[in-house]
């Protein structure tokens, strides 16, 4: 019986440690123009990664980050933008948010001779640097390194060798490759393409069109990869309407997941922010029954050393 009863055991402490614990949804996060009573400048929104559904989740009335990028530090769970006061428009800055309250930090302004205000923001996931997209008075579009300490920009290289490469969104592949939104003004298709980005010399390499023509297109809004890892940008759906997309890594090709239903503009950041494992309810009532039937062969075991005293 003894030995009967602890194989239950054994078996009840694998199952629950198969059953262990499973990775929630992941959050889908995105910036653009506030809404809703006392809508602010920007909001800060959770949209959901299969359908587009957004939601805000808080208002910023005196920061402009609804054309700027938005990253997430999986090594210090901090939520970084870019974009900067109303106070001193002319100045790019880099923000912190926290997600949980709606609180704002700002770093020191950025040299008055780039423009980051309406780029793209990513941290490479296996270096942890953080980069960004923006302008630096040259026809294209110039990659940056940002100092997550101190704000500070520096300036990779230039998208192009001339004109006019324009990059905005951005967002990481899980093997460190840099994704961007953008087109090419002097091209002979001037809408909205998928390019991938030199770490080293900025450089873009383009990939092809998303192939959706009204509004503002994909250009500008930022990139994120889900779960699955289909990478995931905010997009028009007509002039006047805002969806979700998932893009072809391959071709560029852009698909419509849904409409967002919140009409707070296409120009802002998405960025993912993984959830910790969460244990499924099954793990505890598989714990709750090995833990009864760890007190029954405790009992019995007392109990038989009673009879043999």
């Amino acid at each position: 019986m003894k030995c009967k009863v602890i194989t239950l055991l054994s078996a009840a402490s694998l199952w629950a440690a198969a059953a262990g614990t499973a990775q929630a949804q992941s959050v889908l996060y995105a910036t653009g123009n506030g809404s809703g009573p006392g809508a602010g400048l920007s909001g800060l929104y959770t949209v959901n990664p299969s359908n587009g559904a957004s939601t805000l989740v808080w208002n910023f009335p005196d920061i402009a980050i609804y054309a700027g990028g938005l990253a997430y530090d999986a090594a210090t769970n901090v939520l970084y933008a870019t974009g900067n006061e109303t106070s001193s428009s002319g100045i790019s800055r880099l923000f912190t948010i926290d997600r949980f309250t709606g609180a704002t930090t700002s770093f020191a302004g950025m040299s008055s001779s780039f423009n980051l205000s309406s780029g793209g923001l990513a941290i490479n996931p296996l270096t942890g640097v953080m980069y960004a997209t923006g302008t630096d008075g040259l026809q294209s579009t110039a990659l940056f390194t940002i100092d997550k300490n101190t704000g500070a920009a520096t300036r990779v290289g230039q998208a192009g060798t001339g004109c006019c490469i324009n990059l905005n969104g951005l967002g990481f592949g899980n093997d460190g490759t840099l994704y961007a939104n953008g087109f090419d003004a002097a091209g002979p298709d001037t809408t909205s393409h998928l390019f991938t980005v030199n770490l080293a010399s900025g450089a873009a390499t383009n990939i092809g069109a998303h192939g959706v023509l009204l509004g503002r297109q994909l250009a500008y809004s930022g990139l994120a990869f889900r779960d699955d890892g289909t990478l995931l940008s905010l997009g028009s759906i007509t002039a006047s309407a805002n969806g979700l997309y998932s893009v072809n890594t391959l071709t560029g090709t852009a698909l419509l997941l849904g409409d967002t239903g919140v009409q707070y503009g296409v120009d802002g950041g998405l960025t993912l922010v993984p959830t910790g494992l969460i244990p499924e309810p099954e793990t505890y009532a598989l714990l709750m029954a090995g833990l009864g039937l760890l007190g029954f062969v405790a009992r019995r075991k007392r109990k038989i050393q009673e009879r043999a005293v």
